[in-house]
């Protein structure tokens, strides 16, 4: 069949069902104004048929429009449009018999007949529905003839009770029935009530086939079973609580009985049939099955506890407040570790990948101690290849345990100590958060030890490059002091002693002078070259005047204005030495780079910190993981410090935090 073929015929249905609606409350409005009230709406629960009409008809519809092809869809509408005609078929029996001004309408005794007869034809189509969901499909032959055999013994127990002289319910109890005979009673009636009770049989062994149906199930179908467990366990009660009561003639139990079984019955098999959340069901049905159990178990503790309390405490009645704080302790207590083994108990039989998942993770836990692949194990445990571990790095990034960048997607945090310590991606396909959750929890320990793990790798790897970096940086400069020294003093040296050579040599006095006088000159440029090339590595201004002395110095060879606000005082030498360093390359980097008009040095010291402060009126765009900035940070980070660098489209600012002692 067709979708659109579908679409019509399941809109031709809803517009019965809503039709005998209407006809129903406009037969209720008729009772009402002709002065018989008594009778509008026969059952003071007319609302849990409404309810249930709706449902089935609107679960059906849904069905049969996705799934044209699938019975469930069409018997839950033939129960929806059977119960809303139940409405108006009791409304114009009553009407019809008992409120019509001038004489009885005619067919009055025949819809009494049928409002007495018609909740037989509510449990044809569960009874098929039980058997069919979730695939559509009976679960093998013998099932088939079950259900084939249920709809034959109803049909034929509504059949015989067409000549039944058995008297109907009320209020049509003093009403005839039309299609009585009497020479088929009381063999009839006989056959009828025992039909009528095996039509129950048939109803209790449609819900076991579905137990069945489960026991055999793996993976999705399975999955798709847990809904119906929603229906099969308050089945069996709805059942025998509707049969008792209609024999013994507790109409109000029957109504709430069956109206809230085929209420439950379309909810849970519409789920089932249309695949809803299958990756959450088996967490939804072992919750709600853990928490009815578990508030069944604790109220009636509570209610043991007070009756012992009043009825069978051998020296007296114990008062009632008494006995309400007992039982709320004894309740109390039992709470939280009866919740968790019903919970375990639960998840084992409705949610086994939580269950499993909680056993492996914490078998491997308890086997393997620290240094497990816990990613390997949540992947095994939760069934989802796809998952990954995800630990905090630096800078706000989230990276694996090997060291590469983590890919974004569902995740779920784990937190220890009101801190995350990592980040769990799963596939919502493969298995839900609340599953994640709990397998974390399990393992939150060995990931936070990952994560110290992970985060001391890291920093030992950071250490190990800043070294080959700043031992680079020592090679570079070794190199450059022997290339200055080599094409600086060294060649000015050896120039002279050729010379002083070649004058001793040849004797003559006036070049013996000349050669004194010359390498006089030249002793000097010598010794300038060496002082300037011995303050580039620690300059005298800062051994005897401190980093004020020095930076003072550094802004009068400036070529760049140098404004300084320098309030330090003496220094540890080493702290000094760094800070002249820090400060001498970013003032080079700014008069090189930045093309600076104007550079401000700050300094001071605070809080056993000096904290250093060089800003330029640049044209910014520093690199700050480049290579002259990088041996910056190298540098300040050998010391224990810390660097920041703030460069925009206008000028660079470098702050340095240096630890200085009090």
């Amino acid at each position: 069949m067709s979708r659109r073929r579908a679409t019509v015929i399941v809109a031709a249905l809803l517009t019965v069902t809503m039709a005998a609606g209407l006809a129903g409350a406009w037969t209720d409005h008729l009772l009402r104004v002709n002065g018989r009230a008594d009778l509008a709406g026969t059952s003071d629960y007319v609302w849990l048929f409404v309810v249930a009409s709706v449902t089935a008809a609107t679960v059906g519809a849904v069905i049969a429009v996705n799934h044209p092809s699938h019975p469930v869809g069409w018997l839950f509408l033939v129960l929806g449009v059977v119960i809303s005609l139940a409405g108006p078929i009791d409304g114009y029996a009553a009407y019809a018999l008992f409120a019509a001004r001038d004489r009885p309408l005619p067919g009055g005794a025949a819809a009494a007949f049928v409002a007495d007869r018609e909740w037989m034809l509510w449990f044809l189509p569960i009874a098929l529905i039980l058997f069919l969901t979730p695939d559509g499909h009976y679960l093998s032959s013998r099932w088939r003839a079950a259900g084939r055999a249920t709809v034959a013994i109803g049909a034929l127990g509504l059949l015989l009770s067409i000549p039944s002289e058995q008297p109907f319910d009320a209020p049509f109890q003093d009403v005839a029935n039309p299609f009585e005979v009497a020479g088929l009673q009381p063999a009839a009636d006989l056959v009828k009530t025992v039909l009528v009770s095996l039509l129950g049989v048939g109803l209790i062994v449609s819900a076991v086939s579905l137990v069945v149906r489960f026991r055999r199930s793996r993976g999705e179908e399975r999955r798709r079973m847990l809904w119906l467990v929603l229906v099969v366990l308050p089945m069996p009660v709805f059942v025998v609580l509707a049969y008792v009561a209609s024999y013994y003639d507790h109409d109000s139990v029957t109504v709430v009985a069956s109206a809230a079984f085929v209420t439950l019955v379309p909810i849970a098999a519409g789920l089932s049939v249309l695949r809803f959340r299958l990756y959450d069901v088996e967490r939804i049905v072992a919750t709600t099955v853990t928490w009815v159990l578990l508030s069944t178990i604790l109220v009636a503790a509570y209610a043991l506890m007070v009756w012992l309390g009043a009825r069978a405490m051998p020296s007296g009645h114990v008062s009632p407040a008494a006995g309400a704080t007992i039982g709320a302790v004894v309740a109390a207590s039992l709470a939280f570790p009866l919740r968790r083994w019903l919970q375990d108990q639960a998840d084992r039989r409705f949610n086994r990948r939580a269950y499993d998942a909680r056993h492996l993770i914490g078998s491997a836990l308890a086997a393997q101690g620290a240094g497990i692949d816990v990613e390997a194990v949540l992947r095994e445990a939760l069934a989802d290849p796809t998952l990954t571990v995800a630990y905090p790095g630096g800078d706000g990034a989230w990276l694996r345990a090997d060291g590469s960048p983590a890919a974004s997607g569902v995740h779920i945090d784990v937190q220890r100590h009101d801190r995350v310590v990592a980040r769990i991606g799963y596939d919502p396909e493969h298995t839900d958060a609340d599953t994640v959750h709990r397998a974390a929890e399990l393992a939150a320990a060995e990931l936070d030890n990952i994560r110290l793990r992970a985060e001391l790798a890291q920093r030992i790897e950071e250490i190990d490059a800043s070294r080959r970096r700043l031992a680079a940086a020592q090679r570079k400069e070794r190199r450059r002091i022997e290339r200055d020294l080599h094409d600086g003093a060294q060649q000015q040296l050896l120039a002279l002693a050729m010379d002083l050579q070649t004058a001793r040599l040849n004797g003559d006095p006036e070049r013996m002078r000349q050669a004194l006088a010359d390498g006089s000159d030249s002793a000097r440029a010598a010794v300038r070259d060496l002082r300037a090339l011995a303050n580039g590595l620690h300059p005298a201004a800062l051994a005897d005047g401190g980093l004020t002395a020095a930076l003072d110095d550094l802004a009068r060879h400036s070529p760049v204005p140098l404004r300084l606000h320098v309030e330090c005082g003496r220094l540890d030498p080493g702290t000094e030495f760094t800070a002249w360093s820090v400060i001498g390359e970013a003032v080079v980097n700014a008069q090189k780079h930045a093309g600076a008009h104007t550079i401000r040095v700050d300094v001071a010291r605070e809080n056993g910190h000096l904290r250093l402060n060089v800003c330029d009126d640049g044209h910014g765009g520093a690199n700050p993981d480049g290579p002259g900035l990088r041996g910056l940070r190298d540098r300040i980070e050998t010391a224990r410090g810390r660097l920041s660098i703030v460069s925009g489209t206008a000028g660079t600012t470098l702050e340095a935090v240096l630890p200085c002692g009090s």
